[in-house]
């Protein structure tokens, strides 16, 4: 009995690695890909793309057709279940009233991936905008601007290399940006479709800016 109640238990559960889904939309890309990736693990997936329909029943049913209408209903609760569990409560209570998972889902579908589109460009924008000030420590910069790019991978915003670097070379001070640009030319001197690491780009500015601080002790 206790192996039945725990597997009962386990297939109506979402695992830790599926996050309560933001109000805002701010997390819906990576939301949608591991809450998929999960409910598709638990055989459900179906009840939310309709691909897995009400079963027909004739007229009288067969017993056959009664056994798979049951366990098709047991199923769309079990689904019903993992919906709500990472839902906002305001999304909640906008789809209770739908009677299916399908139709519960197109409706989350909707609102969340305008409001997602939204948060994630507002997010890259920023991010692309990010400038350090003369004064300001810039072994310390870089440190968190490694980390708030992490961070946006995190809620499905991916800041590819090309972008990465152009936003490296504009937000320094003058002086390192120049560093930038000719650690940059030089590597397409050697190729011209070649372009430095991110992060090898990163550490070399960290230790630049360090030699041009004792300089000017």
């Amino acid at each position: 009995m206790s192996v039945t109640v725990s597997t009962a238990s386990l297939s109506n559960s979402l695992p830790s690695s599926v996050p309560k889904l933001d109000a805002s939309g701010l997390n819906w890309a990576i939301f949608l890909v591991r809450f998929q990736d999960a409910v598709e693990a638990k055989g459900f997936w179906g009840h939310f793309d309709g691909t897995n329909p009400v079963p027909a029943l004739s007229s009288p049913a067969k017993s056959d057709e009664l056994v798979a209408k049951a366990q098709w209903d047991k199923d769309e609760r079990s689904a019903k279940s993992l919906l709500t569990q990472r839902l906002p409560d305001s999304t909640l209570m906008k789809i209770h009233t739908k009677k299916l998972v399908q139709e519960r889902w197109e409706a989350v579908v909707k609102e969340f991936t305008e409001k997602g589109a939204y948060a994630q460009t507002e997010l890259r924008a920023k991010f692309l905008a990010s400038r350090c000030s003369e004064k300001e420590n810039v072994r310390a910069f870089l440190d968190e601007l490694r980390v708030r790019k992490e961070e946006l991978v995190q809620v499905g915003v991916v800041i590819d290399d090309k972008d990465y670097l152009s936003t490296i070379n504009s937000l320094l001070p003058i002086a390192l940006s120049n560093f930038a640009s000719a650690q940059l030319a030089a590597v397409r001197m050697f190729a011209s479709t070649k372009s430095i690491e991110p992060e090898v780009l990163l550490s070399l500015l960290v230790e630049e800016a360090d030699r041009q601080k004792a300089q000017q002790v």
